[in-house]
């Protein structure tokens, strides 16, 4: 028999979506458009290629730290100090198998099964999934029309088994940027009732704005209440290396390191040298491609505003698109999306992929696509409406 909570979380959608893959054939088709799965269209830099082509191999296949290379979390904690503009030291930092397993960390660390977790709609799956495979409850947070989570609205859903809050932004799926007073409200919020908030700043690297998304590093409680989620994958262009990070205070991180070493024993030592030659070194890269996503998501809504879809959120590397047809879509956006897919050749996701009441929408990753895709892909989109 197997674990029930395990048995019981569906499989995620990109599992989903590449059965769909599975049984495709090429003649006949459009080319696919994929705006499935998030991950940069373009490869790493030239220079970093070159890096990790010169590396020596002797120390870079072996175990490392549990926590990640030391050098690479002296040059986070600078990262960190520099965007927020407040002292981090690397004792506050660890290195992770990407943000995934940063969340599933912490969630290690803070919950047992039986206690909850506040959880914002539209929800990360993968955040979901990890909860319900440790018996820890997700209780659910709508967001308003504009896709934000309302922190007064969140204190209404604390009880005493409430042992974090999450907050995604940019967010996925939505693409929404939150504003720094909204994750104040939140922090604040986890701070006064005694648990954590853990904020996930994957695309943080893709903001149209560049100052700080926040100020709670500023805070001298900061170690209290906060969990915070980085990720080298996408601003480098390396996901399949698998580097993110965790910022946290140092007892917290000893318990991250007791789970870690039970899992990977140590993050991708190839990964780990990629981000470090990345914040070394492709700064000038680094802000030369938001600069290009930010350009990328102006045509994205322009093209996109004209047809039947309409734009409920969008930023960073995500759109959150209005269905013309909504909740009368047959099999729920997850039908439309498998539709769009089979008779349009647009690999999408549904927003009920996304937990409930979200069945009005789809969400296209448009960081995926080159300019070049983005009328075709919008021509399609109208041609799927009519």
């Amino acid at each position: 028999m197997t674990n029930p909570w395990v048995a019981d979380t569906p499989a995620s959608p990109i599992s989903q979506v590449r059965d769909w893959m599975a049984g495709r054939t090429e003649g006949g088709r459009q080319p696919l458009i994929d705006v499935s799965q998030a991950a940069p269209g373009y490869p790493p830099a030239p220079q970093l290629r070159e890096h990790l082509a010169s590396l020596d191999w002797t120390g870079a296949a072996r175990y490392g730290p549990v926590l990640g290379q030391p050098e690479l979390r002296a040059a986070l904690a600078d990262d960190i100090s520099a965007v927020y503009r407040a002292p981090v030291r690397p004792e506050q930092t660890a290195v992770t198998a990407g943000a995934n397993q940063a969340f599933c960390l912490a969630v290690n660390v803070l919950c047992r099964a039986g206690e909850q977790v506040i959880l914002p709609l539209p929800y990360y799956f993968n955040h979901d999934m990890w909860l319900r495979i440790g018996g820890v409850e997700p209780v659910y947070l709508p967001a308003g029309d504009d896709m934000i989570p309302n922190a007064e609205r969140a204190a209404e859903l604390v009880t005493d088994r409430t042992r974090a809050v999450v907050l995604v932004t940019p967010n996925n799926p939505t693409g929404r940027v939150y504003p720094p007073q909204v994750i104040h409200d939140f922090a604040r919020l986890a701070y006064n009732r005694g648990f954590h908030l853990i904020l996930d700043e994957t695309y943080r690297d893709f903001r149209e704005e560049t100052g700080p998304p926040h100020h709670l590093f500023t805070v001298p409680e900061w170690e209290g209440f906060l969990v915070h989620i980085h990720s080298f994958s996408k601003v480098f262009a390396i996901t399949g290396l698998r580097v993110g990070g965790l910022a946290a205070r140092p007892g917290l991180l000893a318990e991250v390191n007791k789970v870690a070493d039970c899992l990977t024993i140590c993050p991708n030592r190839i990964g780990q040298e990629a981000a470090l030659y990345g914040l070394r070194h492709l700064g000038e890269w680094v802000e030369d491609n938001r600069r290009k996503m930010t350009e990328r998501l102006e045509k994205f809504t322009a093209a996109v505003s004209s047809g039947p879809y309409r734009t409920a959120s969008a930023g960073a590397y995500f759109a959150y698109l209005r269905h013309p047809h909504g909740e009368e879509a047959e099999g729920g956006t997850t039908g439309a999306a498998r539709r769009l897919f089979d008779n349009h050749s647009v690999l999408a996701l549904g927003g009920d992929m996304f937990g409930p009441g979200q069945n009005s929408y789809l969400r296209l990753a448009f960081g995926n696509l080159d300019d070049q895709d983005i009328p075709e892909l919008a021509r399609r989109l109208r041609q799927s409406a009519l």
